[in-house]
C-alpha cells in the first residue's frame, strides 16, 4: 500500500493537472525524496509524465534533517525501498535512483528538459538551494517546482535565488508552494 508523510496533497494533483507539461510526450519529472512513495504515485497518476525520476538513499541514513536539528536517523530503510519498488513496478516511465541527490546531481549532471519537479527531500535550507539551482539550469519554460515542508526552510531566500531564472509563486498551501517558470534563461 502507497502512504505519505506529507499533508496538502490535494495541492500536488492540482498542480500536477494543471501543468501545461501535463501528459505531454516531452514531460520529464523529478521527485527528491520519493520514502514511501505517495508523491510520486500522484505525479504519476495526474502529471502523467513520459519520464519520472525518483531519487532517494533510503539505507537508514544519518543526517541531518532541518536547519535547526541535530543529525539522526529515520526510519528509511531497504525493506521499504524494496516494498515502494514492488508497488511501482507497473509504472514502466518511472526511474528510481537509489542514491543521494548529490551523488545524482553530479552523475546525471548532462541530463535536462525538466517539467515539474518535487523537492521533499533533505529540508535544510542549503541542501533545497543545491538542488533548485542544479534545477532550474535544467528545465523548461512552464516548469513547476514544488517543495514540501516549505516552512521548515529559508524559502523565501530561496524564491529569490530562483527569480533569476524568473520563477514565480503560483500558488502556496500550509505545507506545499508552488513556483513556475515564466521565461527561458
Amino acid at each position: 500500500m502507497i502512504r505519505g508523510d506529507s499533508t496538502e496533497y490535494e495541492l500536488l494533483i492540482k498542480w500536477c493537472e494543471t501543468s501545461p507539461y501535463a501528459g505531454k510526450e516531452e514531460s520529464i519529472s523529478c521527485e527528491i525524496g520519493v520514502r514511501e512513495g505517495m508523491g510520486t504515485k500522484i505525479i504519476l497518476d495526474h502529471f502523467r509524465p513520459h519520464v519520472h525520476i525518483g531519487i532517494d538513499p533510503y539505507a537508514n541514513l544519518k543526517y541531518q534533517h532541518y536547519d535547526d536539528s541535530p543529525a539522526y536517523q529515520c526510519d528509511y530503510t531497504d525493506d521499504m525501498y524494496h516494498q515502494m519498488m514492488k508497488d511501482f513496478a507497473e509504472y514502466t516511465n518511472f526511474q528510481m535512483f537509489k542514491m543521494t541527490d548529490i551523488d545524482f546531481m553530479k552523475k546525471f549532471n548532462y541530463m535536462d528538459g525538466y517539467s515539474l519537479v518535487h523537492f521533499d527531500g533533505p529540508h535544510m535550507t542549503k541542501d533545497v538551494i543545491r538542488e533548485a539551482i542544479y534545477f532550474a539550469d535544467k528545465c523548461v519554460k512552464g516548469a513547476r517546482f514544488i517543495f514540501d515542508d516549505y516552512p521548515k526552510y529559508n524559502m523565501s531566500k530561496i524564491c529569490d535565488l530562483l527569480a533569476y531564472w524568473d520563477f514565480r509563486v503560483l500558488e502556496k498551501g500550509e505545507n506545499k508552494i508552488c513556483l513556475e517558470k515564466q521565461t527561458q534563461k
